[in-house]
């Protein structure tokens, strides 16, 4: 899988451009996610017939001239952006220049990415497959021998989070507070604290070290969406909404984020924004099954129904290998009292996920209302096997025992 690399401040060029170049920006980047490199160019080129000096719109056509293998447009593009920004384009140009056997380029160029405040940590560039072949020579030596482009307090970071890809959990936060209370890269020591409480179930320890990241830099984008999804499994849904606006006021590219925008607002019984924010995102993938399922779920939250049904339709239209799109359509039928379709979607629910404990409860609960107690006994039981412990008070009324 190819890797975008990407160096963005949507937040200004929202101020500078016109609302059709910034659609037609974010539909490039949009079909960039996906690798549609060829179809992306297209959008780029009419945002930059109006914005011919947008830093943003200039890189992100060099990405697709580089994956496309365009070398010489990528080249061009990466030069004028670092024009404006310096540093900004060197890291690709030193891949490209790598790529075409221009050892002396690609040298320079990485010396200038590594003198910049875009210089990304040492092991990506490292285990970068551009740079593999010129591992062995002398100027690469001679480049990591000329400075210490790393200072020991980015090297122990580098250390700590292989110790949290390992699991070392305990001492990663004991090595992170550490480097805090140094005022190291508060912003990104907190990010990582904050991961690494979340991976041990501390969601209030987890919740003051994003506050703290955020309160770093307000541009972490990161931290944000760590505390949105910290605030979603709270229940905590105001402050997700509050946060989930922000993101995507700053990166309207964070397309995810409309999806769970439109949970959030169905969450708050804000039904009108939280179609709003899915279509949106159908704007940029109108064939997501998954965007479907989502307007679907919002549709039986408000209880339409039909519309539900619907948007689960078209969610099984496109992908009919789904449990879950089944089985919510199976509870669509089920509260419209069409028990028997409801049963026939959560046995084809069943049938790809057969160890869901709620597939079984809700199958249960429609056996009921069909009479049908033997089926919802073993329906129950099945429920109570795989962790629905509300299924066993069933099970002791259905089946006697």
């Amino acid at each position: 899988m190819k890797v975008i690399i990407i160096i963005i401040s949507l937040f200004f060029f929202q101020q500078v451009s016109g609302q059709s170049d910034i659609n037609a920006f974010l539909k490039a980047r949009s079909l960039m996610e996906v690798e549609k490199y060829d179809s992306a160019l297209n959008y780029l080129e009419l945002a930059i017939n109006n914005n011919q000096d947008n830093v943003e719109f200039i890189y992100n056509r060099g990405l697709c001239n580089f994956y496309l293998k365009r070398y010489d447009n990528a080249i061009a593009d990466f030069l004028f952006v670092n024009k404006r920004r310096r540093g900004m384009g060197s890291l690709m140009l030193a891949k490209i220049e790598a790529r075409l056997n221009h050892d002396e380029l690609a040298i320079k160029y990485l010396r200038e990415h590594l003198s910049s405040h875009y210089k990304i940590p040492e092991k990506d560039i490292l285990l970068d497959e551009d740079f593999t072949r010129l591992e062995s020579g002398n100027e690469w030596r001679s480049l990591w021998m000329e400075n210490e482009w790393y200072t020991p307090l980015d090297k122990e970071l580098q250390e700590i989070l292989y110790l949290k890809s390992k699991g070392e959990f305990l001492e990663v936060i004991n090595r992170l507070n550490d480097l805090e209370e140094r005022r190291y890269k508060r912003t990104l020591v907190n990010q990582h604290i904050a991961e690494t409480y979340l991976a041990l179930n501390n969601q209030k320890a987890a919740a003051e070290a994003l506050d703290k990241s955020i309160s770093a830099d307000m541009r972490n984008m990161e931290s944000l969406k760590l505390r949105i999804d910290l605030n979603l499994m709270k229940g905590d849904y105001d402050k997700a909404e509050k946060d989930c606006n922000r993101l995507l006021r700053q990166s309207p590219d964070e397309f995810e984020y409309y999806l769970v925008s439109g949970r959030i607002y169905s969450q708050l019984e804000k039904y009108e924004k939280a179609v709003e924010s899915v279509n949106l995102y159908l704007q940029f993938y109108p064939d997501s099954s998954k965007a479907y399922n989502e307007l679907g779920l919002i549709h039986y939250n408000n209880r339409k129904y039909l519309d539900a049904m619907k948007s689960f339709n078209q969610a099984l239209s496109i992908d009919n290998g789904n449990a879950s799109y089944f089985y919510n359509r199976g509870k669509t039928y089920a509260a419209t009292k069409t028990h028997r379709y409801a049963i026939r979607d959560y046995s084809m629910a069943l049938d790809l996920d057969p160890a869901d404990p709620e597939i079984w409860f809700s199958k249960g609960l429609t056996d009921l209302e069909l009479n049908n107690k033997r089926a919802a006994c073993f329906s129950f039981k099945k429920a109570f096997q795989y962790g629905k412990y509300e299924a066993r008070d069933y099970v002791q009324k259905i089946c006697g025992n």
